[in-house]
């Protein structure tokens, strides 16, 4: 087994802050290639593979947000969101320049793991489950200086973990999972305008009541929460890096009355627009 600094090129828009080993293993027992690592946020992060890449990729992203390029369709990526890639297909995918991700990642290839993902059924997407515990150990396994063929089977065996709880969550709330990301996706779009829950609900086939109960049951906060919760990282951006005045703010965020937006954001914050803009 051999174990190397490893700067992955050609892919990947640089100069990128990044650093990953790279594990190749000539008995191919429990897999034959890996290559584990972390991205730091870096607002031109953008990576475009061709289906000829033979590596699988699966990521956690620690903070921040990204977009993959999934059926055709840009979908978003947030802090405790686990996503997989299979070796085969088009990968791309990129972080969002205001709020890029920081993210920890493993490239592997591995015959028993790509026949275990079959026979769960799992597809390339995006995963609404913590895995983090999984990646920080085999974040630790790629800086550890010693290494021997019992590194192989502790890769092999965080990753099958991985791969056991992404298809777990998806056996057993996929079809809710679902639609729950299609409203997230609605309420990102919204940030900046507003949005009808009565006609969110009918667009997803579900009451109004069960689209909440479904979209809280999967993020832990009500559509309504999340809207706001999104809206007050919007003016947290805008106050430091523009010099928009509140009420500008406030009605760049579709929220017609300043008094009303200064006290939403104090609450959420602690602290009032202007005292956030002093501070930041």
């Amino acid at each position: 087994m051999r174990k190397t600094e490893f700067a992955p090129k050609g892919a990947v828009k640089y100069p990128v802050l990044e650093d990953a080993v790279a594990f190749r293993n000539d008995d191919e027992i429990p897999f034959s290639q890996a290559v584990i690592g972390i991205t730091y946020p870096f607002s031109e992060y953008s990576l475009s593979r061709s289906a000829e890449y033979k590596l699988n990729v699966l990521e956690y992203v620690l903070e921040g947000e990204g977009e993959i390029l999934l059926d055709g369709k840009w979908k978003r990526v947030k802090a405790g969101d686990t996503y997989l890639l299979f070796a085969g297909i088009d990968h791309n995918y990129r972080a969002i320049a205001s709020n890029p991700w920081k993210k920890l990642w493993i490239n592997y290839k591995a015959d028993y793991l790509e026949a275990m993902s079959k026979a769960y059924q799992l597809r390339s997407g995006i995963y609404h489950v913590d895995t983090r515990a999984y990646f920080e150990a085999l974040e630790d396994i790629a800086r550890a200086q010693y290494i021997d063929k019992s590194v192989c089977f502790r890769i092999a065996e965080n990753v099958h973990k991985i791969l056991h709880l992404v298809a777990s969550h998806q056996a057993g709330v996929y079809a809710e999972s679902g639609v729950a990301e299609e409203v997230r996706e609605r309420l990102d779009a919204a940030v900046y305008g507003n949005i009808d829950l009565q006609e969110l609900a009918l667009d997803v086939h579900m009451s109004k009541s069960n689209l909440i109960r479904t979209f809280k049951k999967e993020y832990g906060l009500t559509p309504y929460e999340y809207l706001l919760e999104a809206k007050t990282e919007a003016a947290k951006l805008l106050l430091k890096n523009t010099k928009m005045r509140v009420k500008e703010i406030s009605e760049r965020l579709s929220i017609a009355d300043e008094h009303y937006f200064s006290a939403m954001f104090a609450r959420r914050t602690g602290m009032s627009p202007k005292a956030y803009r002093l501070h930041s």
